[in-house]
């Protein structure tokens, strides 16, 4: 007997058509945005029009996060060996960890954790807290060494509010900043993988793809920070990384 051919349901392509979920896309080119066909690639149908624009949002809220972290410090670095592009991007992501950019999915764990005990926001956040404390374990989601008050997470929260998505996850989130920050006595913010993950959950996003968000919109942020470095530097000139500083355009708005 043959065994059964392997099958796949994300995209097909063979003489004069491609498939993206059913779709022929040649129809999704030019009328879905990157968010919508980014959805529907990870999820399997596309969006209502709302969950699209979240989904838009929360791309561009990670594409880039300047060139000290660690995923732009590898892409800048081995860009800078004489290494090809796609070498240089690929040791940017391999950056990316569950401690840099890849705690969303943890991060929704621990908030279906905290809904699916049906208690008070705070409270829940309090048993939550207290649960993890005694494992001596890390609540993903909260603290930054860059922001006290990440920009990134208070923009994303207004445009969760706006389209309406801000739904007992996001109160859950905040709750759960609260009671952190009351355990350790010191203000945790929470972060952007945490910002994530409670709008995931809101939009029902499966776990098992929340990171590659990140990833999805990281490597362009990776690709410009490579290609700088690639045509800006000499060989090996941007090995000390922190001490580069910003010249690109003065601030400036979208009005």
């Amino acid at each position: 007997m043959h065994p059964e051919p392997l099958k796949t349901a994300v995209s097909w392509a063979e003489a004069d058509k491609i498939l993206i979920r059913g779709y022929r896309l040649r129809d999704l080119i030019g009328r879905v945005s990157l968010g919508q066909a980014v959805y529907l690639l990870l999820v399997g149908e596309l969006p209502e029009p709302r969950v699209g624009r979240m989904m838009e949002a929360i791309l561009v809220s990670v594409i880039a996060h300047g060139p000290t972290v660690p995923a732009s410090r590898a892409a800048i670095t081995v860009a800078n060996t004489g290494a090809s592009l796609s070498a240089a991007v690929a040791a940017g992501m391999l950056a990316i960890t569950r401690y840099h950019g890849g705690a969303i999915e943890d991060a929704m764990t621990v908030l279906e954790e905290c809904v699916a005990m049906r208690l008070d926001p705070f409270e829940a956040a309090t048993e939550i807290v207290a649960r993890y404390r005694s494992r001596a374990q890390r609540i993903p989601g909260f603290g930054s060494k860059v922001h006290q008050e990440d920009p990134r997470v208070a923009r994303l929260l207004e445009c969760a509010r706006e389209l309406g998505i801000d739904g007992p996850y996001v109160e859950h989130a905040l709750a759960l900043q609260r009671a952190v920050s009351v355990a350790i006595e010191r203000h945790l913010p929470l972060n952007i993988d945490g910002a994530i993950a409670a709008l995931l959950c809101e939009i029902g996003f499966p776990k098992q793809a929340a990171n590659g968000l990140f990833l999805i919109s990281r490597a362009a942020g990776l690709v410009a920070h490579a290609v700088e470095a690639q045509l800006r530097y000499k060989p090996l000139e941007t090995s000390a990384v922190s001490g580069l500083e910003y010249d690109g355009p003065p601030e400036r708005s979208l009005e």
